[in-house]
């Protein structure tokens, strides 16, 4: 497993997701400009509201992914023999990647999900090494493979 391949695929996927989001937001603030020169009633001040509520929203979601770069960044994907931030776990039949959360991808022809150490899945899988099992939620977990 070549994760330095992976770490840069993680930075390039999230570098990507930023200039969308910033993308959206630009263009969601654009089309929701008031104009003074306008009559404003209070219709027109309700939908601004609104629109404001969603523009934090996307904004929010911008500081998000900014966060997440940070954390890929500074993440060492050196190989490991436990389960810790930067590791890739093979767990059943299941590929993940210990970075932030996210949504799944595929990478090298394997499906892939990425958790946060801040998931409940992480907590019981935190420290464990190959062969070792935890159970989530009702369902039984084997570390199959750590790199």
């Amino acid at each position: 497993m070549d994760k330095i391949k992976l770490k840069k695929f993680l930075i390039e996927n999230e570098s990507h997701t930023i200039e969308n989001t910033e993308e959206r937001l630009l263009e969601f603030v654009k089309g929701t400009l008031l104009n003074r020169n306008d009559v404003i009633d209070q219709d027109d001040q309700s939908h601004h509201r609104q629109e404001e509520r969603l523009r934090n929203k996307l904004d929010e979601q911008v500081h998000d992914h900014h966060n997440h770069l940070e954390e890929i960044e500074a993440l060492s994907f050196n190989p490991s023999d436990v389960v810790e931030p930067g590791a890739v776990i093979k767990v059943n039949d299941s590929y993940m990647v210990v970075a932030t959360a996210d949504a799944a991808f595929k990478f090298d022809g394997k499906d892939f999900i990425s958790i946060s150490t801040k998931a409940p899945l992480y907590q019981c899988m935190m420290g464990k090494k190959k062969g070792d099992m935890c159970s989530f939620n009702n369902f039984n977990f084997e570390i199959k493979e750590i790199y």
